[in-house]
C-alpha cells in the first residue's frame, strides 16, 4: 500500500502527451457514463458534479515540478476532457449542441483550476500550510458527501459509490500527500471540523421535501404517490430529481432565491414553473406556481 501511495503521489510523470492522453480518456469516459448510467446513480454523478473530478486533479498536481506547470496541466486537463464530455453526447442526445449549455459550468470551474492549482501545488511542502491548502477539497469532499448521506434515505442504494468515495478519498490524500506527522494530524482535524460544521448547518437548516401522497400542478395534472423534489441543489448542475412519479414529466431546477427553490415541470406540450418553500408560520411546505 505505502509503495502505491508513493507511486500516485509523486511517482507518476504526467508528460505533456500523458496528459492530453489521459483527458481524452477522462472525456470519453465521462460522456459514456453520462448516457448510460441512471441518474442519480454514483456512476452518474461524475458528469454532474465535481467531487469525482478532485482525484485526477490531486494526482496531476503533486506530479509535477512547479506551481506553473501544476496551473497549466490542470488548465489543459480539464479544457480538453470537459468540453470532450458533451461533444461526445450531442449526436446521441435529443438537445443536440444545445447540451452544451450545462458547459457554463464546467467552463467557470475549468478557468478557476488555473489559479486553484498554482497554490494547489504547496501541498507538496508537507507544512502546516499544506495542510490548510488541501482542506479546500477535503472540505468540497465532506459537503458533497453529507449531502449525499442526508438524501440516501430517499434514494438507497444511489449515491452509495460516491458517499464511499468522499469520505475514504481523505485519508488516502492525508497518508499519500503527507509525510509529516504533525501535517497529517492537521489535515485529519481540519476534515473533522469540515464534519462537524456541515452537520451543524444541516441540523440548524433541516431541509425540507415535499412526502404527501399527492399535489395538483395543474387543475388537470396530479402527480400520484411520492412527488417529492430530491437533490434540490445538485452540486453544480442546478438540477432536480422527481421522485416516485410519472416518467412522462420532467423536473429541472431553474433557480434559488434565499430559502425559495425555483423549479420547472415539463409535459410533452407544456412548462410549468413553482416556487417551493417552507413556511414557518404554517410549518408545512409551500408549492406555488409562478405566472
Amino acid at each position: 500500500m505505502k509503495k502505491l501511495l508513493k507511486k500516485l503521489f509523486g511517482g507518476l510523470d504526467f508528460t505533456w502527451p500523458r496528459l492530453i492522453i489521459f483527458a481524452v480518456i477522462m472525456g470519453i469516459y465521462t460522456a459514456l457514463v453520462a448516457m448510460i448510467a441512471p441518474d442519480g446513480s454514483s456512476f452518474h454523478d461524475i458528469a454532474v458534479t465535481t467531487e469525482w473530478w478532485v482525484l485526477p486533479a490531486i494526482l496531476i498536481i503533486v506530479n509535477t515540478k512547479s506551481p506553473l506547470e501544476s496551473a497549466l496541466k490542470t488548465f489543459v486537463f480539464f479544457l480538453i476532457s470537459q468540453p470532450l464530455v458533451y461533444l461526445c453526447q450531442v449526436p446521441f442526445n435529443d438537445m443536440g449542441w444545445g447540451l452544451f449549455g450545462y458547459y457554463r459550468y464546467w467552463f467557470m470551474v475549468t478557468f478557476l483550476t488555473f489559479p486553484a492549482a498554482f497554490v494547489g501545488w504547496f501541498i507538496k511542502k508537507d507544512k502546516w500550510y499544506s495542510a490548510l491548502i488541501l482542506s479546500a477539497m477535503t472540505a468540497l469532499l465532506v459537503f458533497t458527501g453529507v449531502n449525499y448521506v442526508i438524501g440516501l434515505k430517499d434514494n438507497f442504494p444511489n449515491h452509495l459509490l460516491s458517499i464511499i468515495y468522499c469520505f475514504g478519498i481523505i485519508p488516502v490524500f492525508i497518508f499519500g500527500i503527507f509525510k509529516e506527522k504533525k501535517t497529517r494530524i492537521i489535515s485529519a482535524i481540519v476534515a473533522f471540523l469540515c464534519l462537524v460544521a456541515n452537520l451543524g448547518v444541516y441540523a440548524m437548516n433541516k431541509p425540507f421535501e415535499m412526502s404527501s401522497n399527492s399535489f395538483i400542478v395543474e387543475n388537470n395534472i396530479t402527480f400520484v404517490g411520492e412527488p417529492y423534489i430530491s437533490s434540490f441543489i445538485s452540486e453544480g448542475q442546478g438540477r432536480a430529481e422527481l421522485v416516485g412519479s410519472n416518467p412522462d414529466y420532467a423536473v429541472k431546477m431553474s433557480g434559488i432565491s434565499g430559502k425559495n427553490y425555483y423549479f420547472e415541470i415539463t409535459d410533452d406540450e407544456n412548462t410549468y414553473s413553482f416556487k417551493y418553500y417552507y413556511d414557518k408560520t404554517s410549518g408545512s411546505v409551500v408549492v406555488e406556481k409562478v405566472e
